[in-house]
């Protein structure tokens, strides 16, 4: 019988290879409670530097995932407390009510959808990853890429054809979960 090796967070390249894995998607889920973009970032960075110093092992990948997104939810609710904002929001999310695992586990879907979405993004060609972060993750218009890339709009528009066409094929598994989730 093989023994199963854990995670070992300390362990040189293990923590750089988690954290570029998941810091996108952390600071995604983490955004869902914050609504401030700054914010969100630094509760998952402290999130990860609090797991440098723990000494315990994870026993695999979907054990140390179920840690970083339970801890970014309670630096979260911690930030929103201490900060005493949002205090109607806090009262809604800390009653322990089956609407509120709910919602959680939907934020949840909602960050892993958006790393999906992101790496295929990622997946794309330079250039037609290039213009279809710029149209539709940046919110330029045909005519703004055009002039910043010194090409013409036609290209834009045949370029973001192409990125829809490959994201498409690429996601198409995804249609139900966004269907059911991002509605």
């Amino acid at each position: 019988m093989q023994k199963i090796e854990k995670i070992n967070i300390r362990k040189q390249g293990v923590f750089d290879s988690y954290f570029r894995r998941y810091y996108q998607t952390l600071c995604y889920f983490a955004f869902n409670y914050l609504k401030e973009q700054d914010e969100a970032e630094d509760v998952v960075q402290e999130v990860f530097m609090k797991l440098l110093d723990w000494n315990e092992s994870f026993d695999n990948e979907e054990h140390l995932k179920h840690y970083l997104y339970k801890a970014v939810r309670n630096s979260c609710l911690n930030q929103i407390k201490m900060t005493g904002i949002r205090a109607d929001i806090l009262e809604s999310i800390q009653k322990n009510t089956p609407e509120d695992e709910n919602n959680f586990f939907v934020n949840v879907v909602r960050a892993e959808v958006y790393q999906e979405i992101m790496g295929a993004i990622q997946d794309l060609p330079t250039e037609c990853g290039r213009i279809f972060k710029l149209a539709y993750v940046e919110g330029f218009s045909n005519e703004e890429i055009s002039t910043q890339l010194s090409i013409s709009v036609n290209t834009v528009k045949a370029q973001k054809n192409k990125a829809k066409i490959q994201l498409r094929a690429k996601l198409k598994g995804l249609y139900p979960v966004l269907f059911l989730f991002l509605s």
